[in-house]
């Protein structure tokens, strides 16, 4: 009896593995990436197999079943992942309108968010605030002009941990209303045994814009020029 090949039998389209041959190697799109590629290669692969089964030993219907059930079920899991994507993604772009159209709802407010530098206008007082890590018997802040030079230091004696609030008149160690621009404040407080307690600067300022970002957040932008995250605000409020 002749043997049969049963590479040449299979059809059209599959590609086949000859180890005798020189230098064979399988091509790396064999089975394709797509589900509709995998689909394909997969019932040519079960035809071929039908076409050339041994009829004495049939291939078991159970077992070609399941291969069709194995193959329906990726498939569908496919189709699922690329529902739930879509899904995400609009899900994502909602979200981050709402936060946008939130944001934009605190225009005109008053913040106060962690930041070092006030800013001073030509008139008026400047709201900055601390947060203490523990109660402090001391508590100072000192007022820093962009050169370094101390405008003012203000004792705010003994404060319970928190969140707590100030102004500054702008007014300096010689009683003369400093000029307006930014000026850092440096905090320093100690409890009664004279530990050193963690003090935070905040400022605040005045929400004047929302900007959306790259990754689809939004930021405030406050007139003093700051970009503030809304996920960091210790306060809001109408001024």
């Amino acid at each position: 009896m002749m043997a049969t090949n049963p590479v040449a039998a299979l059809p059209a389209g599959i590609r086949a593995y000859d180890p005798s041959a020189a230098g064979a190697v399988v091509g790396k799109n064999t089975l394709g990436t797509s589900a509709a590629e995998t689909q394909d290669y997969f019932m040519k692969m079960l035809l071929a197999q039908i076409q050339n089964q041994d009829p004495l030993n049939a291939q078991d219907p159970a077992e070609m079943t399941s291969q069709l059930t194995q193959l329906n079920t990726a498939s569908g899991i496919e189709r699922l992942n690329g529902s739930i994507s879509a899904m995400l993604a609009q899900t994502s772009a909602q979200i981050s309108s709402q936060s946008f159209m939130g944001s934009a709802a605190m225009i005109g407010s008053q913040v106060l968010a962690p930041g070092e530098v006030l800013a001073l206008g030509e008139t008026g007082d400047a709201g900055f605030g601390l947060r203490l890590s523990g109660d402090s018997a001391q508590t100072t802040v000192k007022l820093l002009a962009s050169d370094g030079r101390v405008v003012d230091e203000l004792s705010l004696g003994s404060l319970r941990a928190g969140v707590h609030t100030f102004t500054w008149d702008g007014a300096g160690y010689d009683g003369e209303r400093a000029a307006s621009g930014g000026y850092r404040l440096v905090a320093a407080a100690s409890d009664t045994a004279g530990t050193a307690v963690v003090a935070s600067a905040l400022t605040q300022g005045l929400v004047s814009g929302v900007r959306r970002t790259d990754s689809g957040s939004s930021q405030l932008l406050t007139t003093d020029g700051r970009s503030i995250e809304p996920a960091d605000l210790i306060q809001l409020s109408k001024p």
